[in-house]
């Protein structure tokens, strides 16, 4: 749509590309505001997707979109995240002591099952959905896209002329970043992820996401109802060393490096091996003429802090909103929001990496007999903590609260000992 001179233009018909867990929010929301949604569904083909693993900011989400219940039943109970970060330096975060937030639990979800329920609701909302490809084409010298005239036609007449707007919500496929040339900025880390589902591993607590350092590297340990997702994010230099093919670096991964030996000693993976290596990007602009990105398509940080769902979702709830007000100052705001909260998240997960962050808390937990310490512990603690609600980045205090603690408060230690290498 063409803003022009005019502050407001009233959308009425959206048209979503791609059937995620942010395009079916988003989806519910704008059909409960009276829009005429339809969706372009292209049927899952692969075996495994990231993001198994909710954070307790999610769940208002769910609730609202009245999917709780259906969702509770085939996931994992998930009451808190554990991080081994060396033998003798484990931490765990039990979401029931994180005062202030708006969740005190999680669940863990077979993502195949999550989206489904998702997309199920979504045509019960009222959104029409459609398993032909949608087509695009660019309007010359415009910042403009349409849906091309058999895309368009194989709608049958629900949408009787182009939509008002499209939303590209297609993951990392990036249709409408790709077709209008828009550029993005990568993250510092040069990072793969492998992942698959295997029978077994040892976990500290039950449902407990696990972050796990590991020789070269992190893993995760996600419980699943029947089994685990164990996943490994590698340097990609250190890859070459353990194989050929996917499967077989994540397989020899499993027997050499010496902590996935002890935490998943008696493992057997039970599905093929997903590789990623296209993540740390933030879209350099995410609204246009009558289009818009929202999710993964807008930006993706890392799987460090299970943000990335958190993030789409969250996303799709401003962006319902931003269409619903159809101002260009909306839209304006709802990039810059986005921007910065996946600004924000890249700078939490870089504390991670560089070893800061646990540095901090294992500073503050071996002065806890301290007076002051005393005092200002558990004030400290559930502000840190709210990093693994999900809610950090929607805290200015809580986020300069961070940034002062990883400035001043490492009282000496070194953080390249907890520094993933």
């Amino acid at each position: 749509m063409n803003f022009g001179n005019h502050s407001h233009q009233k959308i009425n018909t959206v048209a979503i590309l791609g059937s995620g867990p942010a395009a079916c929010a988003l989806a519910i929301l704008l059909c409960r505001a009276g829009l005429q949604v339809a969706m372009w569904h292209k049927p899952k083909t692969a075996p495994l997707i990231v993001g198994e693993s909710l954070v307790p900011a999610v769940i208002p989400m769910l609730q609202t979109l009245g999917v709780e219940d259906a969702i509770r039943g085939f996931s994992m109970f998930k009451p808190g995240a554990t991080f081994n970060l060396s033998k003798e330096i484990n931490f765990s975060f039990f979401f029931k002591n994180l005062t202030g937030t708006t969740a005190i639990y999680a669940y863990n979800v077979p993502r195949d099952k999550f989206d489904i329920a998702l997309l199920e609701a979504a045509k019960k909302n009222g959104a029409m959905v459609y398993e032909s490809p949608a087509n695009l084409e660019c309007i010359p010298n415009t910042d403009k896209v349409i849906l091309t005239p058999d895309t368009l036609a194989a709608t049958n007449g629900f949408f009787a002329q182009h939509p008002d707007m499209i939303v590209d919500a297609t993951g990392r496929v990036r249709l409408l970043p790709k077709l209008l040339n828009i550029g993005s900025k990568e993250g510092t880390r040069k990072d793969t992820a492998l992942f698959a589902h295997v029978d077994q591993t040892h976990l500290d607590y039950e449902g407990h996401v696990h972050t796990t350092r590991l020789d070269h590297g992190w893993s995760w340990r996600i419980p699943l109802p029947g089994r685990v997702s164990l996943g490994m994010v590698i340097n990609s230099q250190h890859l070459p060393k353990f194989g050929e093919t996917k499967e077989e670096r994540y397989d020899n991964l499993l027997k050499q490096d010496s902590v996935l030996k002890t935490v998943a000693a008696n493992a057997q993976r039970i599905t093929p091996v997903m590789e990623y290596t296209n993540y740390q990007l933030i879209s350099e602009r995410m609204f246009g003429d009558g289009w818009v990105l929202v999710g993964d398509t807008a930006g993706f940080i890392d799987p460090v802090f299970s943000s990335g769902l958190f993030l789409g979702m969250q996303g799709a709830f401003k962006l319902a909103q931003t269409i619903c007000d159809g101002s260009q100052a909306a839209f304006q705001q709802y990039e810059n929001e986005e921007k910065h909260h996946l600004k924000i998240w890249q700078e939490i997960v870089s504390y991670y990496y560089d070893g800061r962050l646990f540095t901090c808390f294992k500073v503050g937990q071996s002065m806890q007999n301290n007076v002051m310490v005393k005092l200002l512990y558990p004030h400290i603690d559930k502000h840190m903590g709210r990093i693994f609600s999900g809610a950090a980045s929607t805290s200015p205090y809580s986020v300069g609260l961070l940034r002062f603690i990883t400035q001043y408060g490492m009282k000496g230690e070194d953080p390249s000992e907890l520094m993933i290498r």
